[in-house]
């Protein structure tokens, strides 16, 4: 449903909502308000995107629901959740969690928090099919934030988890959930995590400022 070309496999987690008109398919979404650039949540690692589904399905608000699961950006259609956005389509990339502490993730709110870089997209209503290009610099800056908390190379464990069988994939997304806690309040530090399937623990490091770094 979505072709696009990325240098790894993306995924979403979302629920379905059932309406009169028909079954609406509702993708996570994060961002920030002011400036207002918010949009769906597209994990780089399908580990990642199994623990957040895993993550907001128990801890889930009062009003939000607890049938998120993931998919594949393939099986999503990109194009038509842009075009009932008013204004530019923001795609969080999502690489990592916000941490409470060296052994536990924040899920303050019902849901934990990503870190991402977010990538606009302006897409004319009348477009009727396109291929989402997601450029290199956002991976390459994703690289070097990998690698600053001791992870330099993160993408060997992405593309080991890609080359795995659904079931097999599930199996270690379990065993990351089962070596992470979680941290309801927050704590004021300025850590964040990634589990990495080839070292089989979760990294977890301070966070740098951007404009240190190769995004700005």
């Amino acid at each position: 449903m979505t072709e696009y070309i990325s240098p790894l496999s993306l995924w979403l987690v979302v629920r379905k909502r059932f309406y009169k008109s028909g079954v609406f398919v509702e993708p996570a979404w994060t961002g920030s308000h002011e400036p207002k650039i918010q949009g769906p949540v597209l994990f780089v690692s399908r580990v990642h995107a199994e623990v957040y589904a895993h993550m907001r399905n128990k801890y889930h608000s009062k009003d939000d629901s607890a049938n998120w699961k993931i998919i594949s950006l393939s099986d999503f259609d990109l194009l038509e959740h842009a075009h009932g956005i008013d204004g530019k389509l923001y795609c969080q990339l999502a690489f990592g969690f916000s941490m409470a502490d060296e052994n536990s993730m924040l899920v303050a709110t019902g849901a934990p928090r990503v870190r991402y870089v977010p990538l606009p997209f302006d897409i004319p209503k009348k477009e009727k099919k396109i291929t989402f290009s997601f450029n290199q610099w956002a991976f390459d800056f994703m690289n070097e934030e990998w690698a600053s908390i001791g992870s330099s190379e993160f993408d060997k464990s992405l593309a080991l988890v890609d080359d795995m069988s659904e079931a097999e994939a599930s199996r270690v997304a379990k065993e990351a959930i089962a070596k992470i806690n979680v941290g309801r309040t927050e704590t004021g530090k300025d850590l964040w995590g990634a589990y990495d399937s080839v070292k089989e623990s979760w990294i977890v490091g301070s966070e740098t400022l951007y404009h240190d770094k190769s995004l700005h």
